[in-house]
């Protein structure tokens, strides 16, 4: 056959362009599957990033730890009267596990200035009351009294249960403590000293610590609230570029919360503590932090009510800090350490199981070291609160997930439901 023919018969026509088509095809493989990698490489990187920046914060906690912790700040050499009067605002509902303890802790402040405690009930036959009408007995020196009542201002109890005492209070300077709260006798005064040694510090908060758990739930709040929780807190607030504060236990100026709407603004929000802390931070007044705990009874008796009560702050805090919130996952120890590990397989050929391991034994190491420091001491065992860690680690992606898809949350026996914006209705 004549080979030129044979180049241009249609067969051979065909068989090019079915092989041109077959190399196009391969060429495109090829760059999709170079584009694969590389969009691969880059989540590694971000990945790896990520985990840098959540060991930097795990390091500068336990700078702070260092810092104001490990040894409590003196007080500062300043005559009694520069120390203005204080009006501690006690919001009472029910007995708390350990109630009398936690209230006479306000009688017990070191404060060279004039306190008042005000009791804030709603219900006049609260069993609340008789404990707090015993401490006044009990410290006749001490001016407190007992307000019963309620303003309803929002869907808040807590807000609606302080109006009165926030009405009635003589003193600028508030310190709002929950009832379950428990703090050192010089607490007030190293708070008071820091706002007089910097007139632009408008709020003074404490961060919270569980103390003696005696249920398995109680065991898994307490191990949260004393490593997660506890290290984040102090190292989001070292860095200082927002505010973050609970409301267990902080010091205002009563002048700046009226100055951004008082108490009554704040009453259509479950978490009052972020957005007054918020309101305060954006009109310029800045936070700071003692080295006091706001040591509270581990209170929470089954694993279900522990459950509920994470689900209730995530989703409370979807709506109040949604970026944050959304972030969450990616703090907590497995869900960081699986993609750390792939992406330094990816990146490095890093072996995924020792490296996996390798994250989550310093991640467990440095949070045990926490623990001992800040609570000057070992648990009540060590293999417990362990176990209680794992256990804790291991449920966190779960009750993320399973709080990001829901927007209501039962709180003292009533059902809230969230608005986009934050603010909350009674279902009723």
């Amino acid at each position: 056959m004549n080979t030129a023919a044979a180049h241009n018969s249609p067969s051979a026509g065909i068989l090019s362009t079915i092989t041109h088509a077959a190399a196009s095809s391969t060429k495109d493989r090829v760059a999709g599957f170079r584009v694969a990698f590389f969009k691969a490489d880059l989540v590694a990187y971000f990945v790896l990033v990520l985990a840098a920046f959540l060991w930097l914060l795990i390091i500068i906690s336990h700078c702070v730890l260092q810092r104001r912790y490990v040894k409590p700040r003196p007080f500062v050499d300043r005559p009694a009267e520069h120390y203005p009067p204080v009006t501690i605002i006690r919001p009472l509902k029910g007995l708390d596990l350990g109630l009398r303890r936690t209230l006479e802790s306000s009688f017990r402040q070191e404060y060279p200035g004039v306190v008042e405690i005000l009791f804030a009930v709603e219900d006049p036959d609260d069993p609340a009351i008789g404990v707090a009408n015993e401490l006044i007995e009990c410290y006749p020196k001490t001016r407190a009294r007992v307000l019963i009542g309620q303003d309803n201002v929002g869907i808040n109890p807590k807000i609606n249960n302080m109006m009165k005492a926030f009405a009635q209070a003589h003193s600028d300077l508030l310190w709002i403590c929950d009832s379950n709260v428990y703090t050192d006798s010089g607490t007030l005064r190293r708070s008071v000293d820091l706002l007089l040694d910097n007139k632009r510090m408008g709020v003074i908060h404490h961060v919270v610590f569980s103390e003696a758990p005696a249920t398995f739930g109680a065991m898994l709040d307490h191990a949260f609230l004393v490593t997660n929780h506890c290290r984040m807190y102090l190292a989001i607030n070292a860095v200082g570029i927002a505010s973050c504060l609970t409301g267990k236990s902080n010091i205002y100026y009563k002048s700046a919360l009226d100055n951004v709407g008082g108490l009554a603004a704040f009453g259509h929000y479950l978490a009052e503590d972020n957005m007054i802390g918020q309101a305060l931070w954006h009109s310029g007044w800045g936070h700071t932090m003692t080295g006091d705990l706001a040591r509270q009874p581990a209170d929470i008796g089954s694993l279900f009510e522990y459950c509920s009560r994470r689900i209730r702050w995530v989703r409370t805090r979807k709506y109040n800090v949604t970026l944050a919130t959304f972030y969450e996952p990616l703090t907590e120890s497995i869900l960081l350490g699986a993609l750390t590990s792939w992406a330094l397989n990816h990146l490095y050929g890093f072996n995924v199981y020792s490296t996996f391991s390798t994250f989550l034994s310093c991640w467990f190491a440095l949070d045990m070291l926490f623990f001992y420091r800040i609570n000057h001491g070992s648990p009540q065992s060590w293999p417990w609160f362990a176990f209680s860690w794992i256990c804790r680690e291991i449920l966190a992606l779960p009750l993320w997930l399973v709080a990001i898809v829901g927007d209501t949350v039962t709180w003292r026996g009533q059902v809230f439901r969230f608005h986009l914006n934050g603010t909350v209705e009674v279902l009723k």
